[in-house]
């Protein structure tokens, strides 16, 4: 079913306010699950709700709060509030002191999944700082040979200030396919591609439900598996989250924000880049390829197209939003 944009963030504040958190957390994380639809990543969307709702009431939770700083360096005690939450606030605080100081670097420990990571640095290429997060978060990720879930599927994102009409955003999981693809597969009756994941038992499988059950490879062999372990530790051990963090529990995020005119004015870096990204799209294509995308330039092509035509929900998600919200 298509409805509108307003209407999907009216139906998405309504089940997380039912679901007991206040009308500004409700705002904030529904902009969030918006956004990740608008740009066409259904799989950090509104199909998380169930689960955000599911995870809230889970364990008891205290307010999002500073417990140590140093020079530059903060350290953020989530409060086992929502990832989305303590995110966006961990990334305002460091784009409010990479203004004051020239860079900062945040790490977040004791909270959970905070979803599409691009909507973190987006915050930062808006306020014309650049904007670097790594997250970790439940074992999904096989090392490079092996069988068994052991890292998560720690995302990266950068977000770079620019005049480009589309804005640069750059967000990867290092997992060979993400949770969100597995839930979307599953909800879809779809099997999966071959040699991305493994049941159980260590046996390859096509099965969508197997694989969220059992592990999934990295991307790209050993570089993927060697940026996901680096990034468990960046977003990890790091910040004093879980090193192999339990379900739902203590994961940590490093965020960095770099104010450019700590370098060069904001007038040269951002021609520069626009200068970067201009001789990249003229670069000559190869046979079948009509034209040269930059990173988050696709999301934002179906993000204008979103907001004017409305957004399309499965209808057996609307049915089971609408429903849960009904009676809760």
């Amino acid at each position: 079913m298509r409805i509108s944009v307003d209407k999907a963030r009216e139906l998405a504040e309504t089940f997380l306010i039912k679901s007991g958190m206040s009308e500004a957390d409700a705002v904030i994380i529904a902009d969030i699950l918006l956004e990740a639809e608008l740009r066409g990543r259904k799989t950090h969307g509104f199909i998380r709700l169930t689960g955000i709702k599911n995870r809230y009431e889970q364990g008891e939770r205290t307010g999002i709060r500073v417990d140590k700083e140093t020079g530059l360096c903060v350290r953020i005690d989530g409060g086992n509030q929502p990832g989305y939450l303590v995110a966006y606030r961990a990334m305002e605080i460091a784009i409010e002191r990479a203004k004051r100081n020239g860079a900062s670097i945040v790490g977040v420990y004791n909270t959970s999944h905070c979803g599409m990571a691009g909507y973190y640095v987006d915050m930062a290429r808006k306020a014309d700082t650049v904007g670097l997060l790594f997250a970790d978060c439940l074992p999904r990720i096989t090392p490079e040979g092996g069988t068994e879930a052991l890292l998560g599927t720690n995302p990266i994102a950068v977000g770079i200030p620019s005049n480009n009409t589309a804005p640069l955003l750059f967000d990867m999981s290092t997992a060979a396919i993400t949770n969100g693809d597995l839930l979307v597969a599953i909800r879809e009756g779809n099997a999966i591609s071959e040699g991305l994941a493994f049941d159980p038992e260590g046996n390859p499988t096509t099965d969508a439900d197997a694989a969220l059950k059992g592990s999934v490879r990295p991307f790209g062999g050993h570089k993927g598996f060697g940026l996901a372990l680096v990034t468990q530790i960046l977003a990890g051990v790091l910040v004093n989250a879980a090193t192999i963090p339990p379900p739902g529990t203590n994961y940590g995020l490093l965020i960095i924000a770099i104010d450019p005119t700590s370098f060069l004015p904001l007038t040269q870096f951002k021609t520069e880049v626009d200068k970067l990204i201009a001789r990249v799209k003229e670069n000559p294509t190869e046979s079948g390829v009509t034209e040269i995308l930059i990173p988050g330039e696709r999301a934002y092509r179906q993000r204008d197209a979103h907001l004017a035509d409305g957004i399309q929900l499965d209808d057996a998600l609307l049915r089971q939003i609408t429903k849960i919200s009904t009676f809760l």
